[in-house]
């Protein structure tokens, strides 16, 4: 047999691993470019910007008329893809390509909000603007004095700032500073903005200024010329956001701003109070006033819980809707003509494209992730002699019952049954119907006033005839068992499109497929729907049974805040722990060799690149806490706790995922060796070509490390949080987007962050 090293080497995967929008700093890179396919829904995006753009200035020197576009769609559609194609775009159009930004909603507040996007405009391009405003009145001023032409042209190109042109001629400057104050209020409709704007052209005023527009306390200098409000609040901070339309979208100009993740704002659970509401109404009015574009992303849910006035103030809607099987095969050529130089489908054909599609019902995250999955292992199955390099329908399957089966079987139990619990539902768990063994129910749910009850069957991917076949033997059982029953047929994981429509004809409805943000209120709609109680019910006893069930929802709700003390306590004691660790360690340093401190600030990157890759480490330390788990059983450790140390070294999906999340740390830290050498090295004109290889080495080490791997640890609550084992699963979510936050596209933010950080 040939050694494994005679073997070709591994092609490069065309396909992302993280399946997640690149938002790149358009400053920083330019020329970077993504797949970009072209949908139904990217034209309609782009025929109304493009209107947009391309409308004529209005008529008597009044500014055109903005306009506001909502891109709606579920998670993993496309929308951060299309903010960001859309920006760039405007990008391409406007003279000043600073006049597009996008701006993604990661808090939850307009204050936040408002915040990044005054970093985003620049403390010198608010300034570059406002001096627009200054040229223009002393460019009035020389056409009253009858001086040549020739400073007007040169103001006009900007080879002179205004700045510039008042000293040369000894120009009034208090004066013409008024006039610029005047208009900017004028313009802004607020004095205060109006005042604070028209400082920033003199020296010495900007660092009070901008912490000002960033939110801060007014200094005692802005306070003495009538500015004594911060900008902290919702309202204010929507305000704010309104004016600088007014600023960049005035004088003819064109401002396109593209606000992602909005639903992080408005969601049905977190409703903003009725005076932000009407701020944000009048933040949409504004933006067409002043004649600039505002593109709204987020899911559905974000427009659904908008008033109606508010909603009447987006004239145009974009739906994001699945990729159909030519855009799949379209994706699949351009991402290999991208990596490979010629556009081609193989390995992939027709049918597997279509096949593919399918499974990840058009969702656009989930059909490159797939891709990415079955590349990798058409191509790993090639190395191996006797096999082509081709991607079979068996590896589609393969792909995605390993992507999309989200959780164990007890995981799916332990969610219905805190569901059930809590809705204070009797049931029975795994309760045979009849004498048949496929009769079987996960669960069996009972109503006090029905001679029957709601089956729910729990089943994992289908995703062929095969896959279907047991399934129907188990409806049929049970309705054969209990012909009056609910049903409630529960997928975790995916069902292709011919086997929902047999479902559809057997059920009468569509299975319910497990999703992490919809399945609570999924399943209890259903379950109501089954509970619904006869027309003839005696009062006494629907009264009777609304008590019962209040009482087993307050006992839920104890039985939680149990939980949740023993959680604190648990804390506490591991606070206490870690806290004399830390103590220790710091004892250590101070009396460790005197060169060992100048070393470690020696190798210390700057703030940003350094928080990239601490951020990467911490959430992996914290996500095992391995480290902690041993510490703690050497520390006279109770035999609770050497059990429990016991049990997660005993199962296998703990100890794998255990490796490869420190198989990725070291890959972390690593890269973070070899860019902190980087620094080091003499700068020379060779710089760029290494850092770009060194981002090219880590990009293609975590390509054999993929998120999902970590998925068990995520489920599993941390370890100095197993006391509250209720506490700690509703806690999986923010884990999970912890770590995806800190690691997905890695690479990238550190190349922008050292670009950002290096004044060469």
């Amino acid at each position: 047999m040939s050694d494994r090293s005679d073997l070709p080497p591994s092609r490069k995967n065309p396909f992302s691993p993280m399946a997640v929008a690149r938002i790149t700093d358009f400053d920083a890179d330019p020329d970077a470019v993504d797949v970009a396919i072209t949908t139904d829904a990217t034209r309609q995006a782009l025929a109304h910007l493009t209107s947009y753009l391309d409308a004529p200035p209005a008529r008597g020197g009044r500014d055109r008329t903005g306009t506001v576009v909502a891109v709606l769609g579920d998670y993993g559609t496309g929308k951060t893809h299309l903010a960001v194609r859309l920006v760039r775009h405007a990008r391409q159009v406007l003279a000043d390509p600073t006049h597009a930004l996008y701006l993604d909603a990661t808090a939850e507040s307009f204050i936040e909000l408002y915040r990044r996007f005054m970093q985003k405009l620049g403390r010198e391009g608010v300034r570059a603007q406002v001096s627009e405003y200054y040229a223009d009145i002393v460019a009035d001023s020389l056409q009253s004095s009858g001086l040549t032409s020739d400073m007007l042209e040169w103001l006009g190109s900007r080879q002179l700032e205004p700045q510039e042109v008042v000293e040369r001629l000894g120009l009034m400057e208090s004066a013409l500073l008024r006039k610029v104050q005047d208009t900017l209020r004028e313009v802004t409709n607020d004095k205060d903005f109006g005042t604070a704007l028209t400082l920033l052209l003199r020296p010495g005023f900007e660092h009070s200024v901008w912490s000002w527009l960033l939110g801060g306390a007014p200094d005692q200098v802005l306070v003495e010329r009538g500015i004594d409000t911060p900008i902290d609040t919702e309202v204010a901070a929507l305000e704010a956001m309104g004016v600088f339309a007014l600023l960049f979208g005035g004088r003819q100009r064109r401002f396109v701003l593209a606000v992602d993740e909005l639903d992080k704002i408005f969601s049905a659970d977190s409703r903003p109070q009725a005076r932000t509401m009407a701020a944000f109404q009048t933040l949409l009015q504004v933006f067409a006033k002043a004649g600039a574009c505002l593109v709204l992303c987020g899911l559905p849910d974000f427009k659904s819980v908008l008033p109606a006035a508010v909603r009447q103030r987006i004239p145009y809607t974009v739906v994001m809707s699945g990729l159909s099987q030519g855009e799949v095969r379209e994706f699949v050529e351009l991402a290999q003509e991208q990596v490979f130089g010629s556009r081609q489908l193989a390995p992939f054909t027709v049918d597997t494209t279509r096949y593919l599609r399918d499974l990840a019902r058009g969702n656009a995250r989930n059909v490159i992730r797939l891709c990415h999955r079955v590349f990798r292992m058409a191509d790993d199955l090639s190395r191996t002699p006797g096999h082509e390099f081709a991607v079979t329908e068996d590896m589609v399957r393969q792909a995605a019952r390993d992507l999309f089966g989200s959780l164990s079987s007890d995981d799916v139990d332990g969610v219905v049954r805190r569901l059930l619990d809590a809705n204070g539902l009797d049931y029975l768990h795994r309760h045979l119907l009849g004498t048949a063994e496929d009769s079987l129910a996960d669960f069996w749910v009972t109503f006090p006033e029905h001679t029957t009850g709601c089956a729910v069957l729990i089943t994992r991917s289908l995703l062929e005839n095969g896959d279907l076949g047991a399934v129907r033997r188990r409806i049929s059982a049970v309705r054969e068992a209990e012909p009056d029953a609910e049903l409630i047929l529960l997928v975790n994981g995916v069902v292709a499109d011919g086997v929902a429509i047999q479902l559809r004809e057997l059920l009468g409805r569509e299975p319910l497929v497990y999703v992490d943000r919809t399945f609570a209120d999924d399943f209890k709609s259903l379950v109501s729907a089954s509970r619904r109680p006869p027309g003839d019910a005696d009062p006494l006893s629907a009264l009777r049974w609304r008590m019962d069930q209040l009482a087993k929802q307050q006992s839920s709700i104890y039985g939680f805040i149990e939980h949740l003390a023993e959680h604190m306590d648990g804390v506490r004691a591991s606070s206490d722990r870690q806290l004399g660790a830390i103590q220790r360690q710091l004892g250590a340093l101070a009396g460790g060799p005197p060169g060992r401190a100048a070393e470690a600030a020696a190798s210390r990157l700057p703030g940003e690149v350094e928080r990239l890759f601490r951020d990467a480490v911490d959430a992996l330390e914290d996500l095992t806490q391995v480290d902690v788990m041993f510490e703690e059983a050497f520390d006279h450790a109770p035999t609770t706790t050497q059990e429990a140390v016991h049990r997660r070294l005993r199962t296998p999906e703990f100890t794998q995922a255990a490796a490869q999340a420190e198989f990725m740390r070291k890959a972390v830290q690593a890269f973070r060796a070899a860019v902190s050498q980087w620094y080091q090295a003499p700068e020379d004109g060779d710089a760029q070509d290494r850092l770009e290889e060194l981002c090219g080495i880590y990009d293609g080490i975590v390509e054999f490390l993929p998120l999902f791997l970590l998925d068990p640890l995520f489920k599993l609550p941390p370890w100095s949080a197993r006391a509250g084992g209720l506490v700690a699963e509703v806690g999986q979510g923010s884990r999970r987007a912890r770590v995806h936050e800190a690691l997905r596209n890695l690479s990238p933010r550190v190349r922008r962050a050292v670009f950002r950080s290096s004044p060469a």
